[in-house]
């Protein structure tokens, strides 16, 4: 994965942004580390959760072409926001997170009992049957086990599908433990910063997401949220450069006698 960054030292030391970009990788931590001009070594940490982080890959690889990719990581954000719906009823219980871990570990190699798990949670905590959609099931078992590879066109049907689910499974989760998420985001922050050294100067960002628990509200049709994903995207391909330019500019100037 691939988020944009700006050296936070530089700009503590300068007293503005530093203007030199980087489009920095992260990976499963959800850390970006960068090294700037100046020899600063520096993070950021990403705010979104596991099945965030996945919307955004398989959104990337859906405008790039990638059909498989695409479906495997929709249908892997699906199974992922199944457990962060789980993990933020044991917070809104005031349940430790060893007990949790503990309880999850056991089934963390076996989607269906996750799916198990989650359907019993929303009966008890949330007071309806959660149906989930048999076609999303037959797809990703397809692509998964099968390989098959999608056209275009199916491609789009899934994750649209998918992207529907998250929206609204989300919503129910939210309308009942609103307070209990933001908890949930601000552990995985606080274990993500303790995998960095100290001293380390870091920020946070919540990036430009396909879906976003920091937003108050999200695209309810993914066709609408993939075309702001892609114009994001898009801006700030373009704005680049000319960042680049700036700084270089401003270093040429400074060293000017």
């Amino acid at each position: 994965m691939k988020t944009f960054a700006m050296c936070m030292q530089c700009q503590i030391d300068l007293g503005r942004p530093s203007l030199e970009p980087f489009i920095a990788d992260y990976f499963d931590d959800g850390i970006a580390r960068i090294e700037c001009s100046a020899g600063h070594k520096t993070a950021l940490m990403m705010q979104s959760q596991k099945f965030e982080m996945l919307l955004d890959s398989g959104a990337t690889a859906l405008l790039e072409g990638f059909t498989l990719e695409a479906c495997a990581s929709f249908a892997a954000a699906l199974e992922r926001l199944y457990e962060f719906g789980l993990r933020v009823a044991f917070v809104g219980r005031n349940m430790q997170d060893d007990l949790f871990d503990g309880m999850f570990s056991e089934m963390a190699r076996q989607s269906e009992r996750q799916l198990g798990a989650f359907l019993l949670l929303h009966a008890l905590e949330l007071g309806s049957a959660y149906k989930p959609k048999l076609s999303i099931a037959t797809f990703r078992n397809a692509v998964i086990h099968k390989g098959a590879i999608p056209t275009v066109e199916e491609a789009c049907k899934f994750c649209s599908e998918v992207y529907e689910a998250i929206y609204s499974v989300f919503g129910t989760i939210r309308a009942k433990y609103g307070d209990s998420i933001q908890t949930v985001v601000m552990k995985e922050l606080s274990k993500r910063r303790a995998k960095l050294p100290g001293d380390m100067r870091v920020s946070t960002s919540a990036g430009f997401n396909l879906f976003s628990i920091a937003r108050e509200a999200n695209a309810s049709s993914f066709s609408d949220a993939l075309a702001s994903f892609k114009e994001g995207r898009e801006r700030l391909n373009a704005a680049i450069p000319a960042m680049m330019a700036l700084h270089k500019a401003l270093q040429q100037r400074q060293a000017e006698p």
